[in-house]
């Protein structure tokens, strides 16, 4: 059976109102925002909430009880939490009933969905759902960005939504986090509302965007590229009271410098800016990022910078540096030539 996006079955209203709900829901997928906006829309719906159960504790035997009772308290909803482990054993029994007023939702927070092919199938006579709740793509998180603002009577330009992704990552309660900012530094219009959205531009997002903390050497990379010691050095201090290594940091620069060399040898050789991009494999956001920051490196800079980034790395590497000189020792050497 064709699974059905999160976003679309919030979307159709159909979490709605007891009448168009399913006897149940599979949800799979890594994105456990929309696993948690599912079951809030149908909680709504349920005098008593959501009777919450683990999948590692729970059993067939008792769900396939609790599910073919009449409900003669009201309407139940019933949600196993981490699914995946009822669902990944050998042999997984079909739901082949549940009682009218009674609503089954199945969260499975992995890639992968864990369901067989027998229990699938049988889920499909029993009217049940298959959710996806998968992580957006870029450009759906960017869609997504944009569509939120929209809902707030705020334009994002897409240049300014790309960069939020590129900062705050493609986590959905993240990115909710971040437009929920943008929205009250915006704050309400003055005056009469217009019908013409206001404008929120990247400068916006940099004053207001809080970065993914599995992407904290972003700031730090940028400092570098642009030769600014100080920047660098602070970002440097926040990526190890992050617990980041000193290593992952340099790896990072030297792709960053690479992609520059590269972004300034296409432009060099007649590539266009519109077809930079395709030419070195990279998102269009970051493929212009680069283009800019090469302009105040010369190759001899460039060419400097790695085979110092390629030092560094092995005296990191072979315990000839520690970590905190070998970055000042680095900075020292790129950003003050």
């Amino acid at each position: 059976m064709k699974p059905t996006d999160a976003s679309t079955l919030i979307a159709s209203g159909d979490l709605g109102s007891l009448e168009r709900t399913a006897a149940g829901y599979l949800i799979v997928g890594e994105e456990v925002y929309w696993h948690r906006k599912i079951i809030e829309h149908l909680s709504k719906l349920y005098p008593n909430g959501a009777e919450n159960l683990s999948g590692e504790e729970t059993t067939w035997e008792v769900l396939k009880d609790n599910l073919v009772q009449p409900s003669f308290f009201g309407p139940s909803l019933w949600v196993v939490r981490d699914a995946q482990a009822l669902l990944g054993n050998k042999e997984v029994p079909a739901i082949d009933r549940v009682s009218p007023g009674n609503c089954l939702v199945l969260s499975c927070p992995v890639k992968e969905n864990p369901a067989q092919k027998a229990f699938l199938e049988a889920w499909d006579r029993l009217g049940g759902v298959v959710v996806n709740a998968a992580t957006p793509s870029f450009g759906d998180a960017v869609r997504w960005v944009e569509s939120l603002l929209k809902s707030e009577q705020l334009k994002i330009s897409r240049e300014a939504a790309e960069l939020l992704v590129n900062i705050a990552g493609r986590s959905m309660d993240r990115l909710e986090q971040e437009v929920t900012k943008i929205v009250l530094y915006m704050g309400p219009a003055a005056g009469v509302p217009s019908l013409r959205p206001r404008s929120v531009g990247p400068q916006i997002v940099l004053a207001c965007a809080s970065q993914d903390p599995e992407k904290t050497a972003f700031g730090f990379v940028d400092a570098v590229a642009q030769k600014n010691t100080a920047k660098a050095n602070s970002e440097f201090q926040d990526l190890q009271s992050r617990s980041s290594s000193a290593i992952l940091a340099i790896s990072l620069l030297a792709s960053h410098f690479a992609l520059m060399w590269r972004a300034k040898e296409a432009v060099q050789k007649g590539v266009s800016q519109a077809a930079l991009p395709k030419a070195l494999g990279v998102h269009p956001y970051l493929a212009k990022k680069a283009l800019l920051q090469s302009r105040s490196w010369s190759f001899r800079e460039l060419e400097k910078a790695v085979r110092l980034l390629l030092a560094v790395d092995e005296g990191l590497k072979t315990g000839a540096m520690d970590a905190e000189r070998a970055i000042d020792y680095l900075l020292a050497g790129i950003c003050k030539g």
